[in-house]
């Protein structure tokens, strides 16, 4: 293999591994397991790392010069043999933008039901109010009631 199929399939690789990463994030966020999300983002900053690693690794093999507006596409599409394999890792990277994506609309989910949720509890907590055995509101924290008067 030359340096540009190297660092092509060194890419696709790593977009395949961030891809089945990406899918593992999705089902811990529609599950609720926030405890392997926590694994998840750590993997998740380790594996964009690599896919941004290989993408330059891709580029300098190319030897195009993104700063003066060479496009690696124009560029591979000169070498009918790398044909597959670039088609290959352009779907694998717009199928982790599209699962990144959909991830993000989880997590903003997820994050409105606990601002109601913290918000319905800040409510009751400042109300001060208590449900007594007849299932009225007893204002316990007010009243001039004391212990010794009980």
């Amino acid at each position: 293999m030359n340096p540009v199929e190297n660092a092509l399939e060194e890419l696709r690789q790593a977009l395949n591994q961030f891809v089945a990463l990406l899918e593992r994030e999705t089902a811990a966020l529609a599950d609720g397991r926030t405890d392997d999300l926590t694994a998840v983002v750590a993997e998740k900053t380790h594996r964009s790392e690599t896919v941004n690693t290989a993408w330059n690794r891709l580029v300098v093999a190319s030897g195009i010069d993104i700063g003066k507006g060479e496009s690696l596409d124009a560029r591979l599409a000169g070498i009918p043999a790398l044909q597959s394999a670039w088609r290959d890792v352009r779907r694998l990277a717009e199928q982790a933008e599209r699962i990144n994506h959909g991830n993000s609309v989880l997590i903003e989910a997820q994050l409105q039901r606990t601002r109601q949720a913290l918000d319905v509890l800040q409510s009751a907590a400042n109300r001060g109010a208590l449900y007594g055995a007849n299932g009225r509101i007893v204002d316990g924290f007010q009243s001039g009631h004391t212990l010794d008067k009980a």
